[in-house]
């Protein structure tokens, strides 16, 4: 299962920096929101990076009232319009709003939608299902497995400067498998990762529009990667541009179709500073097209496609040369780097280290750092193969990293260690779940008490500094092997 990460509105992140200075208190409770947090997301992927801020202090999981009223009724009852009266004045906190948006992602299956009424404005506004985790939590009582999993996408999903980073998500579904199933082929990010807004070429054109150099009516096609420097070419019924010999590569029917490729696994807009690094229109005095560009530094690269005019409709079928190209990839083939896995719960208003509270309209936060994590009963272990992996996993999970303070999860150790599978040098049973063989899921993962969880979230990286990279620490990030293809 693939999913991303989102970035926080401007206002929301200056009541988080507020805080990390120490000072913490009272902050008003009605914040600016990202347009955007309550709308649609395409097919099934999800925003994943709840900041830790968020995660580990807002007004509903951080709330021994509602955290219980969370864990022991139905999505529905709670939210949905006139809600319950606790929910309903909990949700004045904006953090709330945006910790609410994450669940129900988590929790509902695509399609699948939950309304609530904004306090601020009396709007009616609302939350979108995507994985699909226990989709009859909106209308019946959660059970243990559905609370103990969500907790697991959450904290999947929690990155402490809230950037929107691709990432896999595999585990084991006790009733359906086919929430983590991985893609076949996986198409390009859609959304710019440091502004968090979708590109615009991914957007539909407004009004007819022509040509290979509009920002608008493009769909992505997949991700490829090939050998840094090497050349690289690609077609959709075009020979190679350079020679305008051999085979045709791939095809295009329907109309004439345009191509264009991006550095990464993000799409990109021609007039971007970083510019496409190729895009045609048509090749070798054809109307048919075809690229050549030099492989990026870090290996990967992505295709879009459209119609040269964009109210048409075509199809493009797109092959890559040399062999050395590999081109469409898997899920499993663009996300290779194993992050670790999260497990628990946070479900449990007996294991909150602090609280959150809104009073006469104001949120009130800790008046100190929580040592450790805020969820008692949170865990994450960390892969075999970082270089240090506990300052990894500490700085994934906790919003004062430095001083191991204000944390989602408590960092538990190795989750599988190659040199001695037994717990507790190994934190999980296994590397890879019976569920889908070859997924590479840790689990039967235990905490440091002994107690074992059984509905962890495993995650993917494409690149190992994919989420750490604000740090600006490469250590964090260090891996000395790279992890072989699936």
């Amino acid at each position: 299962m693939r999913v991303f990460c989102r970035s926080w509105p401007a206002a929301v992140r200056s009541l988080c920096t507020s805080f990390l200075i120490g000072l913490a208190g009272c902050e008003p409770a009605f914040m600016e929101e990202r347009a955007g947090w309550g709308t649609h997301e395409e097919e099934i992927r999800i925003p994943n990076s709840l900041t830790t801020q968020a995660l580990v202090f807002n007004a509903l999981s951080t709330n021994k009232i509602a955290n219980r009223l969370l864990g022991t009724k139905p999505l529905a009852y709670l939210f949905s319009p006139p809600g319950e009266p606790t929910i309903a004045h909990q949700l004045q906190d904006p953090a709330a709003q945006q910790f609410m948006h994450y669940l129900v992602g988590c929790a509902l299956a695509n399609g699948q939608t939950l309304e609530w009424k904004e306090p601020a404005t009396g709007l009616l506004k609302t939350w979108h299902g995507q994985l699909g985790i226990c989709p009859a939590w909106k209308t019946q009582v959660p059970t243990q497995a559905c609370l103990q999993q969500v907790s697991s996408c959450l904290l999947a999903r929690n990155n402490a400067f809230g950037m929107r980073v691709e990432l896999s998500l595999r585990g084991e579904h006790p009733l359906s498998p086919s929430v983590f199933q991985l893609e076949p082929v996986t198409p390009p990010a859609e959304y710019d990762p440091a502004t968090a807004q979708r590109l615009a070429s991914f957007v539909p054109c407004g009004t007819p529009t022509l040509g290979v150099q509009r920002n608008c009516g493009w769909s992505g096609d997949a991700i490829g990667s090939c050998q840094p420097g090497t050349r690289v070419v690609l077609g959709a019924g075009g020979k190679d541009p350079g020679t305008c010999t051999g085979t045709a590569l791939g095809s295009s029917s329907g109309t004439q179709m345009v191509l264009r490729v991006c550095d990464g696994i993000t799409g990109c807009n021609h007039s971007d500073a970083a510019p496409p690094l190729a895009q045609s229109a048509g090749s070798c005095g054809t109307s048919l097209p075809s690229v050549a560009f030099t492989c990026p530094a870090k290996g990967y690269f992505n295709v879009m496609k459209a119609p040269y005019n964009s109210t048409l409709t075509g199809t493009a079928t797109v092959k890559a040369a040399p062999s050395s190209a590999q081109y469409p990839l898997s899920e499993a083939a663009t996300f290779r780097m194993r992050e670790g896995a999260f497990y628990g719960t946070i479900f449990d208003p007996n294991a909150l280290a602090a609280e959150v509270f809104v009073v006469d309209g104001r949120v009130v936060l800790p008046d100190q750092p929580v040592k450790g994590s805020v969820y008692r009963r949170m865990y994450s272990c960390y892969d075999s193969g970082w270089t240090s992996g506990a300052g990894n996993t500490t700085y994934r999970v906790c919003a004062l990293p430095s001083d191991s303070s204000n944390c989602a999860a408590q960092v538990t150790g190795m989750c599988v260690n190659p040199s001695n599978p037994l717990y507790p040098s190994s934190m999980c049973a296994t590397d890879d779940g019976s569920q889908v063989p070859g997924d590479g899921d840790y689990e039967g993962c235990r905490a440091m008490d002994g107690v074992s969880w059984p509905y962890p979230i495993t995650t993917y990286l494409n690149s190992s500094c994919d989420i750490l990279s604000e740090y600006d620490d490469p250590s964090l990030c260090s891996r000395p092997k790279t992890p072989r293809s699936p």
